[in-house]
């Protein structure tokens, strides 16, 4: 039996949130590029009904 915690218990009880986390950039190969290319996709068709409380402050690279 494994009894190897995949994160350390005593830290902040956060495990759930880390191992949501690295299931989807995980599914971006953990690349900030993919990741940031997939949003601004989204972006593009969500259009209004994304909130904006400030203008982007540093626009996309192409």
């Amino acid at each position: 039996m494994n009894t190897t915690a995949k994160y350390h218990t005593n830290l902040d009880d956060l495990e759930w949130l880390r191992e949501i986390r690295g299931k989807i950039t995980g599914s971006f190969d953990h690349t900030p590029k993919r990741i940031g290319d997939y949003l601004r996709e989204r972006e593009k068709t969500l259009g209004d009904r994304i909130f904006r409380a400030q203008a982007r402050l540093v626009p996309a690279k192409g």
